[in-house]
């Protein structure tokens, strides 16, 4: 960016602020203006205040796998640079960085319109050609995607699409994605990302990775939960489940809705054992015009799931004792949420814990019988499921052995 340091922050072609940015670390150092304080990110205050860490969370996170040894072959001091170097551009909203001596404007940058390079997305996930002593376009949506797993925003057929890998625990949280899917298909829940089962080469061995299309749009932008609660303060009456349902009905949704798909999503990531449903793994779909939420975005990210990262498979009192990264850190505590308990019907699924086994057979390699065992998680979750339909409190554990 040639040493740039004042920015125009944008919500299309809105000025909404003007930021002076670090020009090594590429991070906000402090906020000269707020133009438009009604087009801020949603979750910041009306000074800008909130404006440095959104910033922040937008770039590819340090702890992400070969995030370093790629920074240093692009010659980048942080994730944010790198970042700053195609503007701050993200497929999950309309905002970017406009340096003062740039005259740019949204149509012709944008990457819901405007075609990019793959050479920064197959460096950051090891996937396809580069040479590391050429140029590499930084010009890439691939910068502002954050998450652990390794992943990039490819062009099939003018539609974009999000591909994840992961070469460790036999690729298996790719996997989980398209369990998932089947998981929605079978209980015909409309709200859902649908995933795919694609593969890759690296170092001449192949890897599952997940597909899955682009679910934003030029009209719509993704609010996570984390963003709309960040810099409330819940109070000491209200858990922080109830004020994200509170915050969302001020923003436009009907409650009624919010609450069924979070009770959905507590009960499906309970039969699989999702561990992760933090408040970055689910959010709202935003209209930017009206500043409005539309409705709940998707039910989307339920990779780490399924025990992927354990060995043995738990069994017993281990499925009953799952921690979580979300409302709560127990998996069993999240049901204390969920009031319409016959959101789910438990007699879809006779047949999903058999697909779960085959999907892991299919397209990984781990020994067969530990898909077995994952299997036998699923088959045991939904009958503690059932049980917790019936009234039964499965949490006091030795009742159910």
């Amino acid at each position: 960016m040639g040493g740039e340091e004042l920015y125009i922050l944008k919500h299309k072609d809105l000025d909404t602020a003007m930021v002076k940015i670090n020009p090594f670390s590429g991070r906000i150092e402090y906020i000269l203006e707020v133009y438009l304080p009604e087009e801020l990110p949603v979750g910041c205050k009306k000074d800008g205040t909130g404006l440095a860490e959104w910033w922040n969370m937008r770039a590819v996170p340090d702890t992400r796998k070969g995030i370093q040894q790629a920074l240093k072959i692009l010659r980048e001091e942080t994730s944010q640079s790198l970042m700053l170097a195609a503007y701050g551009l993200s497929l999950t909203d309309h905002y970017w960085m406009q340096p003062v001596s740039k005259e740019l404007y949204w149509r012709d940058i944008n990457f819901f319109e405007n075609d990019f390079s793959d050479e920064l997305g197959n460096l950051l996930t090891d996937t396809g050609r580069i040479d590391v002593d050429d140029h590499i376009s930084r010009f890439s949506p691939a910068s502002s995607v954050n998450g652990e797993m390794k992943k990039k925003w490819i062009i099939r057929d003018h539609t974009r699409y999000l591909l994840k890998i992961n070469t460790n625990n036999y690729g298996q949280q790719a996997v989980n994605e398209k369990i998932a899917t089947r998981l929605h298909e079978r209980l015909e829940w409309r709200n859902y990302v649908p995933y795919e089962i694609t593969g890759t080469k690296i170092d001449g061995e192949e890897f599952p990775c997940s597909l899955n299309a682009l679910f934003t749009s030029l009209d719509t932008e993704l609010v996570s939960a984390y963003q709309l609660i960040r810099n409330y303060k819940v109070p000491n009456d209200l858990s922080e489940y109830e004020a994200i349902i509170r915050l969302a009905t001020e923003y436009g949704l009907d409650e009624l809705e919010v609450r069924r798909q979070l009770e959905y999503t507590i009960l499906t990531d309970f039969i699989l054992s999702n561990t992760d449903r933090h408040y970055n793994n689910f959010g709202f779909l935003y209209n930017s015009e009206k500043h409005t939420l539309i409705k709940m975005a998707p039910v989307y990210d339920t990779g780490n799931c399924l025990f992927y990262n354990e060995d043995p498979v738990p069994v017993k009192s281990g499925l009953l004792n799952v921690k979580v990264n979300s409302f709560c850190k127990k998996e069993t505590d999240m049901l204390s949420y969920v009031k319409n308990k016959e959101v789910i019907d438990i007699e879809k699924l006779e047949v999903f814990p058999k697909e779960v086994e085959e999907l892991l057979k299919q397209y990984t390699k781990m020994p067969e019988e530990r898909a077995e065992k994952i299997a036998e998680t699923v088959q045991k979750k939904i009958e503690y499921l059932q049980l917790f339909q019936e009234g039964k409190k499965i949490w006091k554990r030795e009742k159910y052995w």
